[in-house]
């Protein structure tokens, strides 16, 4: 399995998630955490992208995994997981998924814990699929949901767990806007390096100020 890796152009940094399902894995966290802490030793200006390389931008939460558990294992593992979604969304420098395919489940939250979201235009799906899979969204992981989402659009994809192909999730605003696959991260980039200069500190608190109820969980 392939594990996320980190490249670099001028201000801008990338984020690739890897070649196969692209599930959250405990190496997936523990590699995310490695990258963002290097990102973040970085001074001066920057901004990041993040994307994936095969079908997939992010297949969600590692269900096998998650079969092997009992019930605090299971949630101590989501809360893992979710160290990283909080990262990306209160980061100090501007942040864009260049989502190349799916975002299923937890990977439908991690495009929308970005500060903006380019999607591929002709193939791939964001869902949350929970009604479908007889599963609540936990609280922590609603609030970022409500936090970025139009309350009609969040209603939509949660009560019936619809497939957004990329224009979809462009109109609905889970997404800002798509690209063909072969320009993606340079469209993403080209959202992200303009804003390189505001990395900061302050930034980061913005982010906080903008979503108190998702930082409420974070701290907690």
């Amino acid at each position: 399995m392939s594990q996320p890796e980190l490249t670099r152009s001028g201000d801008v940094f990338l984020i690739d998630f890897g070649d196969d399902d692209n599930v959250t894995s405990e190496a997936w966290i523990t590699r995310m955490h490695e990258l963002l802490d290097e990102i973040d030793a970085t001074e001066g200006a920057k901004a990041l992208v993040t994307t994936g390389s095969a079908k997939h931008y992010s297949n969600g939460l590692d269900v096998g995994f998650m079969a092997t558990l009992e019930p605090d294992g299971v949630n101590d593992y989501v809360k893992r997981v979710l160290t990283v979604t909080y990262r990306l969304m209160f980061m100090g420098m501007p942040t864009v998924a260049a989502v190349n395919g799916h975002a299923f489940g937890m990977g439908a939250f991690l495009v929308v814990a970005h500060d903006q979201a380019v999607m591929r235009e002709d193939r791939g799906f964001v869902c949350f699929p929970e009604v479908h899979l007889g599963m609540p969204i936990p609280a922590h992981l609603m609030s970022i949901a409500q936090a970025t989402l139009a309350p009609r659009t969040l209603r939509y994809a949660v009560a019936t767990g619809h497939r957004f192909t990329g224009p979809a999730a462009a109109a609905a605003g889970i997404v800002d806007t798509t690209a063909p696959l072969d320009s993606l991260v340079a469209e993403a980039t080209a959202l992200v390096e303009p804003l390189a200069g505001t990395a900061s500190d302050n930034l980061s608190t913005l982010k906080r100020q903008l979503f108190p109820a998702v930082h409420q969980h974070a701290a907690g």
